[in-house]
């Protein structure tokens, strides 16, 4: 084969390859001029766009088609690329559409050199990757229900004894490390003869007096404040940034509101109520089991005065 057929047969090639990523390449293929006006496009960019053939882009930039914001940004990308010869590789994208569509893309863009080596433009190539977005974005969501699962406790809706500890040492780290003194107190109560409405109404019943207790704390204590059930009819609530009389008043408050709600049970109105035990945390002395001890011991000298009361 002669020179010139070689490289005549040569460019035919390069025509077909080129010819061929054009029409059927996947991703998004550009080139831009130094205003960054495309000169050149693939089919998948043409359908991007909503335009029927390639050339129909010629001369247009992303301003055409894309929010100013978003064409902006771009721009300045490809002016530094022509001013340093640098490519930006896997830059991620997120276009809004509308509120309802938000795609994603994965971008990559280089200079674009003439023949004699001189930066002349830009050209990319985009990815979406807008469903591998909305996966990640979903695992992540069923991620976090999962997490927020593994903390709350099913029948009550309150953080569960686990999440109880974990939240105790992260405020006990917390408010060791303090220098103005500020404290937590720890509040802990049980349903008072919880077994005795079990076995007069049954345990669904039981559960529905757990519920009621479970949201009455809930409603008689500060945004800033943590409740938990930590066992069967066993409950705890974590005040922040408190001094032992406000935590009284709380605590007190909270009794006295359960005791004057009585619960619907089988058509009946039935007084339920609670006792407590509260214990303030001492920087000085940071023992978590200190803290729940006394607190437990407090909530016992409440069932042994009669019940339905707080001892501090």
């Amino acid at each position: 084969m002669s020179d010139m057929n070689f490289w005549k047969e040569m460019q035919i090639n390069d025509m077909l390859v080129i010819d061929t990523i054009r029409k059927y390449g996947r991703d998004t293929i550009y080139f831009k001029d130094k205003d960054s006006k495309y000169i050149w496009n693939n089919y998948m960019h043409a359908t991007q766009f909503g335009v029927i053939k390639p050339d129909d882009l010629i001369g247009k930039s992303d301003k055409d088609f894309f929010p100013a914001e978003f064409a902006e940004k771009a721009r300045q990308i490809e002016l530094e690329i022509m001013e340093t010869g640098v490519p930006v590789l896997n830059i991620e994208e997120e276009l809004y559409v509308d509120e309802d569509n938000v795609r994603y893309y994965s971008a990559s863009k280089y200079p674009l050199y003439d023949k004699d080596n001189n930066i002349v433009g830009t050209w990319g190539i985009t990815r979406d990757i807008t469903e591998t977005k909305k996966l990640e974005k979903e695992l992540e969501r069923s991620y976090h229900k999962m997490e927020l699962l593994a903390r709350v406790d099913d029948l009550s809706g309150l953080y569960n004894r686990r999440y109880f500890y974990e939240t105790l040492e992260k405020y006990a780290s917390l408010y060791e490390k303090r220098t103005d003194g500020s404290s937590f107190a720890l509040l802990v109560a049980d349903v008072d003869d919880i077994t005795h409405i079990n076995d007069q109404y049954g345990q669904q019943n039981g559960d529905i007096v757990l519920r009621s207790v479970a949201e009455m704390c809930m409603a008689n204590v500060r945004t800033e404040d943590t409740c938990f059930r930590t066992g069967g009819d066993e409950f705890a609530i974590v005040l922040l940034d408190t001094d032992k009389i406000s935590a009284v008043g709380i605590a007190k408050k909270l009794v006295e509101q359960i005791a004057n709600e009585p619960i619907v049970l089988e058509g009946k109105r039935e007084k339920v109520t609670v006792s407590a035990g509260l214990a303030m945390f001492d920087p000085a002395d940071p023992d978590l089991t200190a803290l729940i001890s006394k607190a437990e011991r407090k909530l016992n000298k409440s069932k042994r005065e009669g019940k339905n009361k707080v001892s501090f």
